[in-house]
């Protein structure tokens, strides 16, 4: 090595020797590894919770969409002002106060809580509220009735299949207030009155109290409404109207029976050949439970009427057709449904015809 270059290497090594340079700081190192370790570990367990929360939800939401009582689909409404003071169906469409709804053919109706409960031909039982929203109560066997009471917003209805229940439902809480087993056979509902709910099979009548294990068994049948603890009963081609309150009973003409809210007034089918079938015309009587005395019905000796029921002003309701419509053939549009007429009468006063009714194939009902 030549002396110049020796002299350059011992002033580099003295150089370097003269700078300090620090350890290298493994702890702190090996410290700040484990700490983004750990964020790491932490973003990991966030993420997988939140994945696991989106799983859960989206399961949630498919369970709930096919089983939860709010599944039905959204309904046509239209905003329209009922001529009366009760829901009634007609050509496809629930007439509330203030609203119609598209549906399809009914088989039920009750008006309660500003809406109504309605079944159908798939055994549908379904609330609308009176904005036309739909919530679905659940399913009942299409040959029973729907029965329901407004003065304690409560639907019952039998479950169809083999195992048939009697369920009770407050459309006010939207919950099932009690569920009782029927044997296997024939049972109807016949009432909901003062929280008892009254049905018959082939054994007899009977009275039951939801929350209450037995049901009472009636000793009289032939039961057919129960209003304000006023009672009726069918007795061959004769109701009997009862009152046990004030211990007073009056036999009348009559098939079948409809009490106003209340129990002071009673209506009833003219016994005729056609009164035995619930979905033929017929001529309506009217009484007055107190006193048995028949009153006028406001519809024509020349009319029938399809259905009848009370508002909620003790008026009667009709769907009213005339005779000469309903013996065939078709109107000069080439119709060949009868044309209905909407008719409110006070009671013993005047009647109003307030709306033409187009039947259309479906069965026109008024609320019960």
């Amino acid at each position: 090595m030549r002396p110049r270059e020796v002299l350059a290497a011992d002033l580099f090594r003295r150089a370097s020797e003269s700078i300090e340079v620090s350890s290298v700081p493994l702890e702190e190192i090996v410290g700040a590894a484990r700490a983004e370790r750990v964020r790491r570990r932490r973003r990991a367990l966030v993420g997988v919770a939140v994945a696991a929360l989106v799983v859960g939800v989206a399961t949630w939401l498919s369970t709930r969409s096919s089983s939860e009582p709010d599944s039905l689909g959204p309904l046509e409404v239209r905003r329209a002002p009922n001529p009366v003071d009760v829901a009634w169906y007609a050509g496809g469409r629930l007439h509330l106060d203030d609203v119609t709804v598209a549906l399809p053919a009914l088989t039920d109706l009750v008006e309660l809580n500003g809406g109504a409960v309605y079944g159908d031909h798939e055994g549908t039982v379904a609330f609308v509220a009176a904005d036309g929203e739909r919530r679905l109560l659940g399913h009942k066997d299409p040959d029973t009735l729907l029965v329901g009471s407004t003065a304690q917003a409560w639907v019952a209805w039998i479950e169809p299949g083999e195992d048939r229940r009697l369920v009770a439902y407050d459309v006010s809480t939207g919950e099932v207030v009690d569920t009782r087993d029927l044997p296997a056979g024939d049972a109807q509902l016949i009432a909901l009155d003062q929280h008892r709910i009254f049905y018959r099979d082939s054994a007899g009548a009977y009275a039951w109290t939801p929350g209450v294990d037995s049901a009472e068994r009636l000793v009289r049948g032939g039961l057919v409404d129960v209003e304000s603890a006023t009672r009726v009963y069918q007795e061959g081609r004769r109701i009997d109207m009862v009152q046990a309150f004030f211990s007073v009973d009056f036999e009348r003409p009559g098939i079948g029976a409809l009490l106003s809210p209340g129990g002071t007034h009673v209506l009833t089918r003219r016994p005729d050949g056609a009164a035995t079938r619930v979905d033929a015309p017929y001529r309506p009587l009217l009484y007055d439970a107190r006193s048995g005395d028949a009153l006028d019905t406001g519809v024509g000796r020349g009319e029938r009427a399809v259905d009848a029921t009370f508002g909620d002003n003790l008026e009667t309701v009709y769907l009213v057709a005339q005779v000469a419509d309903l013996a065939g053939g078709s109107d000069l549009d080439g119709n060949i449904d009868p044309l209905l007429v909407l008719r409110s009468c006070s009671i013993g006063g005047q009647c109003h015809d307030v709306a033409p009714v187009q039947t259309g194939t479906d069965r026109p009902l008024l609320a019960h």
